[in-house]
């Protein structure tokens, strides 16, 4: 043998093991980065996050001055979760990601979900940093407004007389009294104190370069941050992008109207869904106009963040305000169906999807929303708005709005923001924006005006987005991924132009009556409520199967012992021969339709949940509800069968009786089958 023939496996494992150590040497280079005299660590378990036992997540808080002109001055803790890269290929630029609101929580939104589904990760080859913005969930001080959250909660329950439009500025100004003397200065609340914050992280975490992603809000910080902190800063993704000229206080108007305009005509001009909601337009409005007239009580099931069953009072503004809030998901193909059944008084979709949030513990910082837009928009005069083009009543609420905003403004004292940190950020960082046809809040055109300023920019447009695309979206996420490795190189988005699917109407779904009733009663868990109605066909199910060893075994003892017991002629001896494969197919049809069901359930569960909660199935599923109806012949002919049995006194008493059982179980089960409504569809 030759000693190049003796080297080769020698070369191919040293390869590997040096393969094998720079993966873990990039494993724990990420795990012991060096950090600055700034971070502080802390339990993963105060972000109210779990990990798994190998986890080389890291969590704590980063210090920064309250005032960045003023270092020596008061200071605030940052939130901060590193979510380190495994990849062989590990890059050291990480992506840090910033949510919206303003006011909302990173690390409530992300962290736990990206650490535990890889697959919904936007990188796999770089860190990922959370950080709570100051003032919002797990950054010190937090700017809670427990008070303005109760008080909403209070009015939906019913418990309070006042109604928010009546007085909704005393929990606000009560909330601004109470933070103020909690937190100090709340005008250092604002975008250009956050924009620093971003440095404040990147150099306590150590990190040479970053890249930055912003949703919603999150980009307007970030275009903030191009403008202070461009040095260490690799590139930016904004998706859902708020340009820098944005009037929080005025301009959700005008995309309110954009997205219901954009609704309503495509269904009335869409054939089929046109037929089938007639008017809808005008029925929804007419529903709204009804519920502020004469609210309806809704059962609001227990959740997993409270336990106890509520009654909600549904006024029109609230289902309004709720419906509206269900467009920043994916909910495109099941809009019309939703208004269509909440106008025929159904509102398990309502009751389950929408009202919940409500009574769920609060996340989102309300004080650090409004210090951010009273510092941008504080002087903005809302008679000046022209809202001449849009809905009548949708532009008297959004002036009233406006105007109690701008007292809050007033009452908190909240510093303006200099004007010139809302002009146009002038760049040439690489930069991608994304943006969905069906964002109720940001749409396409809003990323359109950065264009200009930009010199080194690509725009994706996905036809068939909401709020937000990235993490949830693969299409999106490959995409962000293709951006990072190289920034200024022409990304390949074909993916994102996947049309809208069209909308779902009566044709297309098949309502289960009492899964519906179930769904609104107990919420998720009431799949189980379902479950347990649908359980007893089961044990029917596997007692007629009881036929197989019953049976089985008496034809073989028979067989045995060659015992063949006499018959009378007559027209009773056909059905005699076929009782026990009656039975058989009985339990067969019934045993397929009940795991049919199930699997139909779960499947409608995972790929469209909106619809499920409607208390609904796909039609193309129709075809198994022709198995309760062969059911019940089959029981029938049982029936026929029992009374031959007796009739021309065939197999033993015991026999009889057994197979009487049987027939009666098959009944029952008949029963409960058309109770379910199953046998009606």
């Amino acid at each position: 043998m030759s000693n190049s023939k003796l080297w080769l496996p020698f070369a191919a494992s040293l390869c590997g093991l040096l393969l094998l150590l720079g993966a873990l040497g990039a494993a724990v280079h990420a795990q012991t980065a060096p950090k600055g005299d700034a971070w502080t660590d802390a339990p993963c378990t105060d972000f109210k996050l779990e990990l798994p036992a190998d986890s080389n997540v890291s969590c704590g808080y980063v210090t920064a001055p309250l005032r960045h002109a003023e270092p020596d001055g008061p200071t605030i803790q940052l939130a901060v979760v590193v979510l380190p890269s495994t990849a062989a290929d590990r890059q050291p630029d990480p992506l840090f990601m910033a949510q919206g609101g303003p006011g909302g929580s990173t690390i409530n939104t992300y962290a736990q979900v990206l650490i535990q589904n890889e697959q919904y990760r936007p990188v796999l080859n770089r860190d990922i940093v959370f950080w709570d913005q100051r003032g919002t969930l797990f950054s010190k001080p937090v700017l809670l407004c427990p008070e303005v959250s109760q008080a909403d909660r209070d009015s939906a329950l019913g418990v309070s007389d006042t109604q928010p439009e009546e007085d909704g500025l005393a929990p606000y100004l009560a909330c601004g009294e109470r933070l103020a003397a909690e937190a100090g200065d709340l005008s250092a609340f604002n975008s250009a104190e956050n924009a620093d914050d971003v440095e404040d992280v990147r150099a306590a975490l150590g990190y040479d370069e970053i890249n930055f992603y912003g949703v919603s809000y999150g980009t307007e910080l970030g275009q903030f941050v191009m403008r202070q902190q461009p040095d260490h800063l690799r590139s930016v993704i904004l998706d859902a992008v708020v340009p820098l000229d944005y009037n929080l206080l005025t301009e959700p108007a005008f995309a309110k109207e954009r997205i219901a305009e954009k609704y309503f005509n495509e269904c009335a001009n869409d054939a089929r869904c046109n037929a089938a909601f007639p008017n809808l337009a005008q029925r929804y409005l007419a529903l709204i106009d009804r519920l502020n007239e004469n609210p309806v009580t809704v059962t609001v099931a227990p959740m997993l963040s409270f336990t106890e069953t509520h009654e909600i009072q549904l006024s029109g503004s609230l289902l309004e305000s709720m419906l509206y809030g269900s467009l920043y998901s994916d909910v495109h193909d099941v809009i019309p169906l939703i208004i269509d059944q909440a106008d025929k008084g159904n509102y398990s979709y309502v009751s389950t999807a929408l009202l919940p949030s409500i009574l769920e513990e609060e996340t989102m910082a309300t004080g650090m929303h409004m210090t951010v837009m009273c510092a941008e928009r504080g002087d903005t005069d809302p008679s000046t708005a022209d809202y001449s083009n849009i809905n009548e009543r949708l532009a008297e609420i959004e002036r009233a709005d406006a105007e109690m905003e701008l007292a809050i403004c007033r009452s908190w004292g909240i510093e303006l923001l200099p004007r010139t940190d809302l002009d146009p950020v002038v760049s040439d960082i690489p930069t991608l924006l994304f943006s969905g046809d069906y964002d109720p809040i940001t749409p396409p055109q809003y990323a359109e005006k950065l264009l200009p300023t930009l010199a080194n920019v690509q725009h994706v447009i996905f036809p068939s987005g909401e709020h937000g695309q990235a993490v949830t979206s693969p299409c999106s996420n490959s995409i962000i991924s293709s951006f990072l490795d190289n920034p200024t190189g022409e990304l390949d988005a074909s993916c994102a132009a996947t049309p809208p699917a069209g909308f779902l109407t009566p044709a297309d779904v098949i309502a289960l009556p009492h899964l519906r009733q179930a769904l609104a009663a107990r919420g998720f868990a009431g799949l189980l409520l379902f479950a347990g109605e649908i359980a007893p066909g089961l044990l029917v199910g596997l007692f007629l199967l009881s036929v197989i060893p019953i049976y089985g075994i008496g034809w073989l003892i028979g067989r045995l012992m060659h015992h063949h017991r006499a018959e009378a002629p007559g027209w009773t001896n056909s059905w005699s021969r076929v009782a026990p494969w009656l039975a058989l197919a009985a339990a067969l049809v019934l045993l397929a339709f009940i795991g049919l069901l199930v699997f139909t359930v779960g499947a409608t569960l995972m790929a469209n949940q909106n619809l499920l909660l409607l208390g609904a199935i796909p039609s193309s599923w129709r075809w198994i509800f022709i198995l309760p109806l062969l059911f019940a012949l089959l029981s029938v002919l049982m029936v026929v069968t029992t009374v031959a049995l007796w009739w021309g006194n065939h197999r033993s008493l015991i026999g009889r009786l057994y197979y009487t059982l049987l027939t009666l179980a098959s009944l029952a089960a008949v029963w409960g089958l058309w109770r379910l409504d199953v046998m009606r569809i």
